[in-house]
């Protein structure tokens, strides 16, 4: 993901340890699993069918919900504090939530 539509956003914690290295898109929204870890984004879309709309709805996850991405690391599991609680999200439902910077 290389380009001029791009810009790197590294980890937080500024060591790395996390194994991010993501891009946020210049024109705001993009999958929750390609943003940067440690930044509020806000919810856009939920790309998916009733089944995981609905489960995602019940965590707390559906559009206008400002959320904070603790941390997501290649092909694996995301981590999104939200309303005081931590959710794990799998690579799959993070690649159907939309989201852009709050």
């Amino acid at each position: 993901m290389s380009g001029a539509g791009f810009r790197n956003r590294g980890c937080r914690r500024g060591d790395g340890g996390c194994g991010c290295n993501r891009k946020m898109r210049l024109d705001g929204v993009l999958p929750l699993a390609e943003a940067g870890c440690g930044r509020r984004l806000q919810i856009c879309r939920v790309d998916g069918g009733r089944g995981v709309c609905g489960r995602l709805a019940a965590m707390g996850i559906f559009p206008g919900q400002e959320v904070e991405l603790v941390c997501a690391a290649d092909h694996s599991r995301c981590l999104v504090r939200l309303n005081g609680s931590t959710v794990s999200l799998g690579e799959g439902a993070a690649e159907k939530i939309l989201v852009k910077a709050a």
